[in-house]
Protein backbone atom coordinates (compact mmCIF):
# COMPACT_ATOMS: atom_id res chain seq x y z
CA UNK A 1 0.00 0.00 0.00
CA UNK A 2 2.91 2.67 1.07
CA UNK A 3 4.64 1.15 -2.08
CA UNK A 4 1.29 2.67 -4.35
CA UNK A 5 1.25 5.81 -2.44
CA UNK A 6 4.69 6.32 -2.75
CA UNK A 7 4.45 5.25 -7.09
CA UNK A 8 1.34 7.64 -6.95
CA UNK A 9 3.10 10.62 -5.73
CA UNK A 10 6.05 10.18 -8.11
CA UNK A 11 3.88 9.80 -10.81
CA UNK A 12 2.05 12.76 -9.63
CA UNK A 13 5.42 15.27 -9.43
CA UNK A 14 6.30 13.71 -12.67
CA UNK A 15 2.82 15.30 -14.44
CA UNK A 16 3.64 18.52 -12.47
CA UNK A 17 6.77 18.91 -13.89
CA UNK A 18 6.09 17.86 -17.42
CA UNK A 19 3.03 20.37 -17.29
CA UNK A 20 4.80 23.39 -16.18
CA UNK A 21 8.02 22.23 -18.52
CA UNK A 22 5.21 22.22 -21.76
CA UNK A 23 3.98 26.15 -20.33
CA UNK A 24 7.59 27.22 -20.24
CA UNK A 25 8.15 25.97 -23.74
CA UNK A 26 5.13 27.51 -25.03
CA UNK A 27 6.11 31.01 -23.47
CA UNK A 28 9.47 30.87 -24.56
CA UNK A 29 7.83 29.96 -28.59
CA UNK A 30 5.75 33.17 -27.81
CA UNK A 31 8.78 35.29 -27.07
CA UNK A 32 10.53 34.24 -30.12
CA UNK A 33 7.74 34.39 -32.33
CA UNK A 34 7.08 38.30 -31.05
CA UNK A 35 11.21 38.75 -31.49
CA UNK A 36 10.62 37.38 -35.08
CA UNK A 37 8.05 39.74 -35.81
CA UNK A 38 10.06 42.65 -34.52
CA UNK A 39 12.70 42.10 -36.41
CA UNK A 40 10.64 41.63 -39.76
CA UNK A 41 9.08 44.80 -39.00
CA UNK A 42 12.82 46.67 -38.69
CA UNK A 43 13.81 44.91 -41.88
CA UNK A 44 11.17 45.93 -44.11
CA UNK A 45 10.83 49.76 -42.36
CA UNK A 46 14.60 50.02 -43.93
CA UNK A 47 13.36 50.29 -47.57
CA UNK A 48 9.91 52.16 -46.33
CA UNK A 49 9.72 55.70 -45.98
CA UNK A 50 9.01 56.90 -42.24
CA UNK A 51 5.36 58.61 -43.29
CA UNK A 52 4.16 54.76 -44.68
CA UNK A 53 5.21 53.55 -41.39
CA UNK A 54 3.35 55.93 -39.32
CA UNK A 55 0.70 56.13 -41.75
CA UNK A 56 -0.15 52.29 -41.50
CA UNK A 57 0.00 52.22 -37.23
CA UNK A 58 -1.90 54.88 -36.97
CA UNK A 59 -4.83 52.79 -38.88
CA UNK A 60 -3.61 50.03 -37.18
CA UNK A 61 -3.71 50.91 -33.55
CA UNK A 62 -5.96 53.91 -34.14
CA UNK A 63 -4.17 56.97 -32.33
CA UNK A 64 -2.53 60.23 -33.47
CA UNK A 65 0.50 60.08 -35.90
CA UNK A 66 2.16 62.71 -33.85
CA UNK A 67 2.34 60.27 -30.73
CA UNK A 68 3.58 57.41 -33.00
CA UNK A 69 6.12 59.79 -34.68
CA UNK A 70 7.30 61.36 -31.16
CA UNK A 71 7.73 57.22 -29.87
CA UNK A 72 10.00 56.76 -32.84
CA UNK A 73 12.00 59.31 -32.05
CA UNK A 74 12.50 57.68 -28.50
CA UNK A 75 15.02 55.53 -30.71
CA UNK A 76 13.87 52.61 -30.60
CA UNK A 77 13.18 51.01 -33.87
CA UNK A 78 9.81 50.45 -35.79
CA UNK A 79 9.45 46.83 -34.74
CA UNK A 80 9.76 47.54 -31.08
CA UNK A 81 7.19 49.88 -31.32
CA UNK A 82 4.83 48.15 -33.55
CA UNK A 83 5.05 45.65 -30.64
CA UNK A 84 4.33 47.99 -28.00
CA UNK A 85 1.50 49.27 -29.62
CA UNK A 86 0.30 45.92 -30.01
CA UNK A 87 0.90 44.92 -26.18
CA UNK A 88 -0.68 47.85 -24.96
CA UNK A 89 -3.84 47.81 -27.12
CA UNK A 90 -4.05 44.24 -25.89
CA UNK A 91 -3.08 45.69 -22.22
CA UNK A 92 -5.94 48.45 -22.38
CA UNK A 93 -8.56 45.80 -23.86
CA UNK A 94 -7.73 43.12 -20.78
CA UNK A 95 -7.52 45.35 -17.94
CA UNK A 96 -9.66 48.55 -18.29
CA UNK A 97 -9.93 49.61 -14.46
CA UNK A 98 -6.10 49.85 -14.25
CA UNK A 99 -5.61 51.12 -17.39
CA UNK A 100 -8.26 52.97 -18.59
CA UNK A 101 -6.58 54.45 -22.40
CA UNK A 102 -4.16 53.31 -24.19
CA UNK A 103 -1.54 55.86 -23.44
CA UNK A 104 -1.61 54.61 -19.77
CA UNK A 105 -0.88 51.52 -20.89
CA UNK A 106 1.35 52.27 -23.29
CA UNK A 107 3.02 54.26 -19.97
CA UNK A 108 2.95 50.68 -18.26
CA UNK A 109 4.20 48.81 -21.51
CA UNK A 110 7.03 50.97 -21.97
CA UNK A 111 8.58 51.59 -18.53
CA UNK A 112 8.61 47.80 -18.16
CA UNK A 113 10.15 47.25 -21.55
CA UNK A 114 12.77 49.98 -19.75
CA UNK A 115 13.48 47.54 -17.35
CA UNK A 116 15.12 45.13 -20.29
CA UNK A 117 11.84 42.98 -19.65
CA UNK A 118 11.60 40.56 -22.50
CA UNK A 119 8.06 40.61 -24.03
CA UNK A 120 7.12 37.20 -22.29
CA UNK A 121 8.10 38.48 -19.24
CA UNK A 122 6.12 41.81 -19.33
CA UNK A 123 3.25 39.79 -20.36
CA UNK A 124 2.71 37.45 -17.64
CA UNK A 125 3.65 40.70 -14.95
CA UNK A 126 0.79 41.98 -16.24
CA UNK A 127 -1.22 38.94 -15.95
CA UNK A 128 -2.16 38.22 -19.50
CA UNK A 129 -0.90 36.14 -22.74
CA UNK A 130 1.07 37.12 -25.38
CA UNK A 131 -0.66 35.19 -28.02
CA UNK A 132 -2.84 38.15 -28.58
CA UNK A 133 -0.62 40.82 -29.06
CA UNK A 134 1.64 38.41 -31.39
CA UNK A 135 -1.21 38.55 -33.58
CA UNK A 136 -1.98 42.33 -33.69
CA UNK A 137 1.64 42.61 -34.10
CA UNK A 138 1.79 40.31 -36.85
CA UNK A 139 -1.49 42.01 -38.23
CA UNK A 140 0.05 45.41 -38.35
CA UNK A 141 3.53 43.77 -39.92
CA UNK A 142 1.41 42.47 -42.97
CA UNK A 143 -0.26 45.38 -43.59
CA UNK A 144 3.01 47.52 -42.89
CA UNK A 145 4.56 45.06 -45.94
CA UNK A 146 1.44 45.79 -48.06
CA UNK A 147 1.93 49.91 -47.60
CA UNK A 148 5.53 49.18 -48.37
CA UNK A 149 5.21 47.78 -51.55
CA UNK A 150 1.94 49.97 -52.80
CA UNK A 151 4.73 52.62 -52.41
CA UNK A 152 7.65 50.87 -54.13
CA UNK A 153 5.55 49.83 -57.34
CA UNK A 154 5.26 52.60 -60.15
CA UNK A 155 2.61 54.62 -60.57
CA UNK A 156 1.16 54.22 -64.27
CA UNK A 157 -0.76 57.32 -65.55
CA UNK A 158 -3.20 56.95 -68.65
CA UNK A 159 -1.30 58.33 -71.53
CA UNK A 160 -3.30 61.08 -72.78
CA UNK A 161 -4.54 60.44 -76.45
CA UNK A 162 -3.07 62.49 -79.80
CA UNK A 163 -5.21 63.71 -81.70
CA UNK A 164 -4.29 63.51 -85.29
Amino acid sequence: MEGEISLAIIGGVIFLFALGFSVWIRAEADEARMQGVQKEIDGQAASARQNIQIQTLTREFKIESELIAELYSSQIGWGELTVELAMAQHLAHTDPKTYPDFIAALKKIGSLRGRRMNWNKIAKNLGFKLGPAISAAEHARNELRREARADQLPVFTKPETVNI
